[in-house]
């Protein structure tokens, strides 16, 4: 069996309201994070807390929630990354909040906004938490995820797994440590399955600079578009799938002033298709 790690760093990522912060509380076994019923996101900054937990140095940063935050795209944007920062030399682990239910339209859109802003290296070192697990009222989490074909694919995309939380027995000291023991267990599975090693800061360079070039060469086609519609040449059918296709990728990237720039050129290729 390989030596476990004296330390492990465990960032929580999610969409706003799927239990972050009280998920990092049940970590820790105590009130670290801030929690508040809102309709925004209580988390506006990168947070750090530490603690022992099963005679290990645990380090857990929270972060804001995805949409619904009182910060602009690009603040969120520039603020999640620094939680590399915040777990120096970086994070075993990524823990990405869902409450259990209906896997919506938001929920796949943070997972994607996860994947740019990471870089799709970072599946490595992401496993799904959900939250709520009291819901299940004895059912097994597997037939849950049956029910749910993206879902599934969602989860089966997380290197490292899924666990369920019931954030609502951190006063119970017995269950509490069990579940988090448990989840302490999978995370040492996915610093295992990576060589010992975590998500580096050179990892994000990287994902940053994915995000540059495709900023780039997105606002060149666009550009070329806006040519085309100027001199009134005509447009191919070719671009209107294209452009909507860019208009999401610039939405997830959260280049939001640029985003609104294309969706008006789609609004305008649309109206000319429709004469």
């Amino acid at each position: 069996m390989a030596e476990l790690a004296e330390s492990l760093r465990i960032v929580l990522l999610g969409r706003t309201g799927t239990g972050r912060s009280s998920s990092g509380n049940t970590i820790l076994g105590r009130s670290a994070f801030l929690v508040d019923v809102s309709p925004c996101s209580v988390t506006a900054r990168c947070k750090k807390q530490s603690g022992i937990v099963g005679r290990r140095s645990i380090s857990v940063i929270d972060t804001p929630g995805l949409f619904h935050t009182h910060l602009s795209s690009q603040e969120v944007m520039a603020e999640v990354g620094q939680c590399v920062g915040f777990s120096s030399p970086g994070p075993h682990a990524f823990l990405v909040t869902l409450q259990l239910g209906r896997f919506t339209h938001e929920e796949r859109e943070a997972f994607e906004w996860i994947k740019a802003r990471f870089g799709p290296g970072v599946m490595r070192f992401t496993m799904v938490l959900f939250t709520c697990g009291d819901q299940l009222k004895g059912k097994r989490l597997e037939d849950f995820l049956e029910q749910s074909q993206d879902l599934s694919e969602f989860v089966s995309s997380c290197h490292g797994g899924y666990h369920v939380f019931d954030n609502s027995r951190q006063e119970e000291t017995d269950e509490c440590s069990h579940q988090v023991m448990q989840l302490l267990e999978k995370v040492d599975q996915i610093v295992a399955k990576n060589g010992g090693g975590c998500y580096s800061d050179e990892m994000l360079k990287e994902a940053e600079g994915a995000i540059r070039e495709a900023h780039e060469r997105i606002l060149g086609e666009a550009g070329h578009v806006v040519e085309s519609i100027q001199t009134e040449a005509e447009v191919t059918e070719g671009q209107l799938p294209r452009l909507e296709k860019n208009c999401a990728v610039l939405g997830r990237i959260n280049a939001s002033e640029n985003v609104e720039a294309l969706l008006q050129i789609w609004d305008i290729l649309i109206n000319r298709a429709d004469i």
